[in-house]
């Protein structure tokens, strides 16, 4: 697998690491790039974790976890709004 290459499947994350392990070794690939793409991908697989502990409480919550797949915010949260800052409980 080239780096340049499409990664569809969580099979080929662990390809490309294993290649750039592979590469560090051989000195094909400078060690910063690799760390970098170790970045990247310990980032997909922690995205990829938490599908699967959602997956994992869907299926424990039965029933109950149907809605579990049908929350609406995801991605929209509000994490600043224009309202001064309250500062030391003033």
């Amino acid at each position: 697998m080239a780096i340049n290459e499409v990664i569809s499947t969580t099979g080929d994350v662990r390809r490309l690491l294993a290649q750039t392990m592979s590469e560090i070794r051989t000195g094909d690939i400078p060690v910063q790039k690799a760390m970098a793409i170790a970045a990247v991908a310990k980032e997909i697989t922690a995205s990829m974790q938490t599908e699967v502990n959602i997956a994992k409480a869907k299926i424990a919550l039965g029933e109950n976890g149907k809605a579990l797949g049908q929350i609406t915010n995801l991605g929209r949260m509000l994490i600043h709004d224009e309202s001064p800052a309250v500062l030391d409980g003033r």
